[in-house]
């Protein structure tokens, strides 16, 4: 193997300007190399921070100091292992370096694999040669917002009214409906006011595509929403970022309604084709998605280290 330092940063030595672009750079040409991106996107997010709450920054500096590797180990939440995703620059694949910041991750940590085609397939045969085997599946689906089988009309049950949300006004109560509708889900179900405020602060941010429905006698709270990204704005392609129901309402068929909401407005705006992420376990929500004309296009894996035999 190659000669690489692996230099940690975490809350007591923070991620510096320089070494955030410098990684920014890497994972931009992976990407482009790869046909996808390596990190997910909370880990791009923290990323581009600099965030330490929670975050360990790994980077794998070659003998010359070129930086030739990256990996995030995210602490993971309740009684979930950590998180891990990590890059190695093209140029520098298949001396070791991987392994290196594999080896430096806490030894319970699950890790990621977001690469689509043979970038992914060569990601997953990296972690089979580790001893790590797959735990769960990310679906990636979608379908086309111009051709293809018609999806219903939106039918929202009677007390119930169609909003935008509003910030300022529907932060804690968006935060609050999520939590509760993802509570077993170990991403989506953790994100706080200040996740949430961090994606309101990005480019793609609308708040007309973040779809509330609420009860028509008490408009502040929140029974379903559909929140859509258009990312890059000006973009052809649209996506079901996070649909959500109270669980006081879930099986009435909301969950349906409000994700037509939400493909009638990406719609209306033009795009011509939509995606989603969605758990394989998440089975109530495939079905969902699969009567709506969506299909499967990739899917990303996470990979956990085998448990030691018992002798």
């Amino acid at each position: 193997m190659n000669t690489v330092q692996i230099v940690r940063r975490d809350a007591d030595h923070p991620l510096t300007g320089p070494e955030v672009e410098n990684v920014v750079a890497l994972v931009s040409a992976a990407a482009e190399h790869d046909g996808g991106s390596a990190l997910s996107e909370q880990f791009r997010l923290s990323l581009r921070a600099g965030e330490s709450e929670g975050v360990t920054h790994l980077l794998a500096d070659a003998a010359d100091g070129a930086l030739v590797g990256y990996a995030q180990v995210r602490d993971g939440s309740a009684d979930e292992p950590p998180s891990t995703e990590l890059v190695v620059a093209p140029r520098s694949r298949r001396v070791g370096i991987g392994t290196a910041l594999l080896d430096a991750t806490p030894a319970g940590a699950r890790v990621w694999s977001h690469l689509p085609g043979a970038a992914g397939d060569g990601a997953a045969a990296f972690a089979a040669a580790r001893g790590l085997h797959p735990v769960r599946s990310l679906h990636v689906m979608g379908r086309s917002l111009v051709e293809g089988p018609a999806w219903p009309p939106a039918a929202v049950p009677d007390g119930l009214v169609v909003r935008c949300f509003e910030p300022g006004r529907d932060e804690d109560a968006w935060v609050a409906v999520n939590a509760a509708a993802f509570a077993h889900h170990p991403e989506q179900g953790s994100l706080t006011r200040a996740d949430l405020e961090q994606r309101m602060g990005q480019p793609w941010f609308d708040p007309a595509g973040f779809i509330l429905v609420c009860p028509r006698d008490a408009p502040d709270q929140i029974a379903a929403f559909h929140w859509t990204k258009v990312d890059p704005p000006d973009g052809t392609v649209g996506e079901v970022y996070v649909v959500g129901v109270s669980p006081d309402r879930q099986g009435s068929g909301l969950g349906r309604s409000v994700t037509v909401l939400g493909l009638d407005h990406l719609a209306g705006r033009g795009l011509t084709d939509v995606v989603l992420y969605v758990d394989e376990e998440n089975t109530a929500a495939v079905h969902t998605y699969t009567r709506l004309g969506f299909t499967d296009r990739e899917v990303h894996r996470q990979f956990a280290r085998s448990e030691p035999e018992l002798p």
